[in-house]
């Protein structure tokens, strides 16, 4: 067993001295709570009171969920993103339920301990001391207020309004604020001026900041892991499923385990818009999870989980080898999967195998399973993955997933459904980019789940010597390539535009001022 030690500094402040001593930890109990939101009428004439009394519908069940966390001696529990608000406010109807946050860096502050230093700071009242009462690390989602002038930045509407994470720790203090980085269709809500990325320290690991839409790009969170070595992500989320390759459970469940780390993915839970699915994700796989998308109700989970500490930079694997002499089998069909149109071919038979290339990358298949009543496809896809004439996000896949039309010529993308169980599955990815994130759906229940420890993942091959526990929904290699990003594309997608020039830079809250992430996806989106 490596014993793993963690110093972290004395941290002198106007609420008496702190000190965390030199500790040897190897497990953390984690926790993270799926919230069914309450949500609120969107109006310009909503008040502070009507606001404040709106959101104590949703944090008098966070406090509950934290009073049973802090029972069962949790050291971090990660709320959702938007959890506290709800969804579809306008930038004039959010603006009631903001309030203005103090920088952690500059300034040691417990609301907890002291709640009247600064005015209309209620709920950061109620999160501190949902900390301090219950030892142990939150991390929530809230909107950050800040000044701004028209005479500094024309883009300025009255303040300036971020999508923001905070990080409270077992004495209330707050020691990290994040601001979503990369929004998603939030009107509401402004890109920050600067783009910073933000870790904070804690007795069993250094943990990243980011929120939802965050996860799939570059900044911050995988220049984080990778050259910074941050081992441990917090995550709150308000993630809009969208088969076959973004289900909640599926992309964060294969995200941890393609970076190699801890993920804490709280999510909302509002089924009717296909709002659902948190987990405790582990580079083993899933610890804990759940997908209820059938009745909009909370769920806490808790989990202990290895500890894995910071290091130096990671050294990522060169791109996958070449298929030198590439044979590609069966009759080859184009059916689009999520706005992409992939190379796709029928397998057949209870055993066999498949080749598929898709402009530079190729893609292998071995498999059996017991029976041949439904319809599979394999498939590849190279290149800009996007919609309506905007494609910004380079993508590498190949994909095993079932095909709810019988025909040759498409393949349903969004079937949730299978009755077939495979014995085995190999998949091999060759010429891919080194970010791959692997991918196991099942249908379980009537619904969707994940593989337990039945499969491994190793420089582009996806392996199930012995099947899956459950029947296939698909099972995908879903590659990154990150330097081919469109960020043109990307821009004009987005339909809010940044106040400020962004340019990246990384922040660290150092030890001794200790410091922490959303996807945001409009009700009426359907991406």
């Amino acid at each position: 067993m490596i014993i793993k030690f963690i110093y972290v500094a004395v941290l002198t402040s106007s609420v008496g001295g702190f000190l965390f001593q030199n500790e040897t930890r190897t497990t953390f109990r984690a926790a993270v709570y799926e919230h069914a939101v309450h949500l609120f009428p969107s109006s310009s004439s909503t008040t502070r009171q009507t606001a404040l009394a709106n959101m104590m519908m949703n944090l008098e069940e966070y406090k509950r969920q934290a009073d049973i966390a802090g029972g069962q001696d949790v050291d971090i529990l990660v709320f959702p993103e938007m959890g506290i608000y709800g969804l579809g406010l306008s930038r004039e109807g959010i603006a009631p339920y903001l309030e203005n946050i103090i920088d952690p860096e500059k300034e040691v502050w417990s609301p907890c301990d002291y709640p009247h230093r600064y005015p209309n700071s209620e709920v950061q009242h109620f999160l501190s001391c949902l900390a301090k009462n219950n030892s142990l690390y939150i991390v929530a989602n809230f909107g950050d207020r800040q000044p701004c002038s028209q005479s500094l930045d024309p883009n300025c509407q009255a303040q300036y309004q971020y999508n923001t994470d905070l990080v409270y720790d077992p004495r209330g203090i707050l020691v990290a604020k994040y601001h979503k980085v990369n929004l998603y269709f939030e009107k509401s809500f402004d890109f920050p001026p600067v783009n910073k990325a933000v870790t904070f320290d804690t007795p069993f690991g250094v943990f990243a900041l980011a929120i939802c839409f965050d996860v799939l790009f570059y900044d911050p969170i995988i220049d984080l892991i990778i050259n910074h070595g941050v081992r441990n992500v917090a995550f709150p989320t308000a993630w809009m499923d969208r088969l076959p390759f973004l289900s909640s459970i599926e992309y964060h469940s294969a995200f941890a385990a393609g970076m190699g780390v801890n993920m804490l993915a709280a999510n909302i839970n509002y089924p009717r818009m296909r709002f659902h699915g948190s987990g405790i994700y582990t580079p083993n796989g899933a610890s804990r999870f759940i997908y209820n998308d059938q009745t909009a109700s909370g769920k806490l989970l808790v989990s202990d989980l290895s500890v894995i500490n910071k290091h130096g930079s990671v050294t990522l694997p060169p791109r996958t080898p070449t298929l030198k002499t590439p044979h590609v089998t069966g009759s080859i069909f184009k059916s689009k999967l999520h706005y992409d149109s992939y190379n796709l071919t029928l397998i057949s038979g209870i055993s066999g195998h498949a080749t598929v290339c898709h402009n530079t990358i190729c893609c292998q298949l071995n498999y059996s399973r017991q029976n041949t009543n439904e319809t599979f496809a394999f498939g590849a896809f190279d290149g800009l993955h996007g919609r309506n004439g905007s494609y910004f996000m380079y993508l590498q896949v190949c994909t095993l997933l079932k095909c709810t039309r019988t025909g040759n010529t498409s393949c349903d993308d969004r079937n949730m459904q299978s009755q077939t169980m495979f014995n085995n599955v190999h998949i091999t990815g060759y010429n891919f980019t080194s970010y791959i994130y692997p991918e196991v759906l099942l249908s379980q229940n009537g619904s969707l789940g994940l593989s337990i420890g039945r499969w491994t993942y190793s420089y582009g091959v996806l392996h199930a010597p012995t099947g899956y526990e459950a029947p296939l929904v698909s099972t995908s290699l879903y590659g990154r390539l990150y330097s081919t990003d469109d960020s043109n594309g990307r821009e004009s997608w987005y339909p809010t535009k940044r106040s400020v020039a962004a340019s990246g830079s990384r922040r660290h809250v150092p030890t001794h001022t200790l410091v922490m992430c959303l996807l945001f996806v409009s009700v009426n989106s359907r991406n």
